[in-house]
């Protein structure tokens, strides 16, 4: 116990209260599967999500969607379509169309429609006033982050500047609005990529832990590795735990990883998710004008300026992850989209690109999948790669995916059950929080451990 402890105590939960929980930017509930892991006393009173088949994904997950669907009574097909689109769900801002229109198919349109019924979804964050929301004691924001992260554009999250990662600032607009009513929440949780608090983005990071001091919080920020949680993933994010009141609180300590990636691989993959010589071909020869390189476990993701032409030899070390990473000639930008994992050690982090993780594979499945049984080398412009001897590459699975973010296999299931394509759930996988770190960091609060504690 340190004197800031000693002046504020530690925060804990009263055990005989329920939690009111609700998730902004809610993705496929992770926040929700932690606190069910925790078996803490509580109720999701609603989410924000525009994301149509992230909705999806999340009634299908935590509120039995599969179920509910075929005996649930439907408004007109009408009343259906003008009810989701006035949330905005399933908007393309980018485009800026509604993609929930009249030549939705029935089926889909009816599982969008309860869904968004079955997890009390307010939609855009925008359009969210606190005299909307049902009873808040824990409010989380996991707010968009490609315009933060190195794998986006990083435009930053200032004020006024209408960038996804700027969405924040709706968060501080919802908790002013609850301070006028005396209904803000006791706990906030926010998660983020760890250039939240870099250099780029560290003034307008250090507005809000101000702005959050002004409204009575306390808050305690790190950046935690979900590798020292229990997953073979080295996925580092910003988490900030915010308390109403004088309290202090302590991020839990790390533990010893018991698995491997290879521990949560299918052991029967099919035949689609491995990679044809021409594919691979394809792919080099899309990146003609860029660089290629390998990069090692224990560099957690972190790319250098400026990566050298390497031959991936027979005699790769096994502890490494092989890497194909793309870089623009100038350098100013990486792209994550195409990476060769190797089945022992940690995965690097996932994000939402559904082509680009490739599995070392130990398994032979035909004579076409590349393997240096069949080509000893490719040449681009007179470069030599070679591959992996003996080896065949992979993407991996959705199921795969979701195990390293700490998902059932159940999860998965019912996702599918929902009509969520493999496409989609790549890219949830990527997009969410990895539940057992959520367990730890939420468990400090109730003084419980979740489940994935039982599995060591």
């Amino acid at each position: 116990m340190n004197l800031y402890e000693i002046i504020h105590p530690v925060y804990k939960w009263p055990d005989d209260e329920t939690l009111h929980v609700f998730e902004t930017f809610a993705g496929v509930g992770a926040q929700a599967k932690s606190l069910e892991r925790l078996n803490v006393s509580h109720v999701i009173t609603g989410i924000s999500e525009i994301d149509k088949d992230a909705i999806l994904s999340y009634a299908a997950i935590h509120c039995g969607l599969n179920d509910k669907v075929d005996s649930y009574v439907f408004p007109e097909r009408e009343t259906m379509i003008r009810a989701l689109q006035e949330m905005d769900v399933g908007f393309d801002f980018k485009n800026d169309r509604h993609t929930i229109t009249e030549k939705t198919r029935p089926a889909i349109l009816k599982k969008y429609y309860l869904a968004n019924i079955l997890s009390g979804n307010l939609g855009n964050i925008s359009h969210i006033h606190a005299a909307d929301l049902p009873e808040v004691d824990l409010l989380t924001y996991s707010f968009p982050c490609q315009d933060l992260s190195k794998a986006g554009r990083m435009k930053g999250m200032d004020k006024n500047d209408h960038t996804r990662s700027g969405l924040l600032w709706e968060i501080e607009r919802i908790l002013e609005e609850a301070q006028r009513l005396d209904r803000l929440p006791k706990l906030l949780l926010m998660e983020n990529v760890p250039e939240v608090v870099g250099t780029r983005n560290r003034h307008n990071f250090m507005s809000w832990f101000y702005k959050l001091e002004t409204l009575g919080y306390q808050s305690f920020f790190k950046i935690v590795d979900a590798a020292d949680h229990g997953i073979p993933q080295h996925r580092e994010r910003c988490f900030m735990i915010s308390i109403l009141g004088e309290y202090s609180y302590r991020f839990p300590a790390g533990r010893k990883l018991h698995i491997q990636m290879k521990d949560l691989l299918e052991e029967k993959v099919d035949i689609r998710y491995f990679q044809t010589y021409r594919s691979v071909c394809n792919f080099l020869t899309s990146h003609k004008e860029k660089e290629i390189g390998a990069q090692p476990t224990l560099d957690k993701g972190a790319m250098p300026e400026k990566m050298e032409v390497v031959r991936i030899r027979q005699n790769q070390p096994k502890n490494s992850i092989i890497c194909i990473n793309s870089f623009l000639k100038n350098g100013s930008r990486v792209s994550q989209t195409n990476r060769i994992l190797d089945s022992e050690g940690i995965a690097v982090t996932l994000t939402t690109g559904y082509t680009g993780y490739y599995l070392v594979s130990d398994e032979r499945v035909s004579e076409k999948y590349i393997s240096s049984h069949h080509v000893e080398k490719i040449t681009l412009e007179g470069r030599e790669l070679g591959v992996i001897n003996g080896r065949l590459v992979r993407r991996l699975t959705p199921l795969e995916a979701f195990r390293l973010m700490g998902f059932d296999d159940q999860d998965v299931e019912e996702m599918r059950k929902a009509g969520v394509s493999e496409v989609q759930l790549i890219r949830q996988a990527g997009n969410s929080i990895v539940v057992d770190v959520l367990e730890a960091l939420l468990g400090q609060l109730f003084n419980k451990k979740g489940e994935s504690w039982n599995k060591i």
